[in-house]
């Protein structure tokens, strides 16, 4: 019992609540996702994942590795005025942001449709840089 009381405080000693800042810093980095991906630069959004990443999209799928890749290759193709808005952001660790979100876009072909949807990140930190650790939205 005592092992578990320990283990529980280390766990909220280490993480703590959001700094000032992160929620400007996951909002600009969310901000340069939907920049390229407005612009269909599949590139630039598959740098933005760490590595080891996993990305849990709408239909269910399980997707890592060069999966992201494809995923968001097809995706992009579909979509216009992406836009992602970061609403509450959670600091677990030093290295690790848990955030929550909302996703705005308009999809192409004959029948266009605005769609709005919810999101959650786990961001990790890597070499000073935040990137998609976990990416789950539906």
């Amino acid at each position: 019992m005592r092992k578990l009381i320990f283990a529980a405080a280390a766990c909220a000693a280490l993480a703590g609540p959001a700094l000032a800042d992160d929620k400007a810093d996951i909002q600009a980095q969310n901000d340069k996702f939907a920049a390229a991906a407005n612009r269909g630069d599949v590139d630039a959004i598959v740098s933005m994942y760490a590595p080891g990443a996993t990305v849990l999209p709408s239909d269910n799928s399980v997707v890592t590795g060069a999966g992201i890749r494809t995923l968001f290759t097809g995706m992009v193709g579909g979509i216009t005025n992406l836009k992602l808005t970061t609403t509450d952001v959670a600091r677990i660790s030093p290295t690790y942001i848990r955030e929550i979100g909302v996703v705005n876009f308009n999809t192409k072909g004959d029948k266009p449709a605005a769609v709005a949807a919810s999101y959650v990140v786990v961001w990790h930190k890597v070499g000073g840089a935040w990137k998609l650790w976990t990416d789950i939205f539906h």
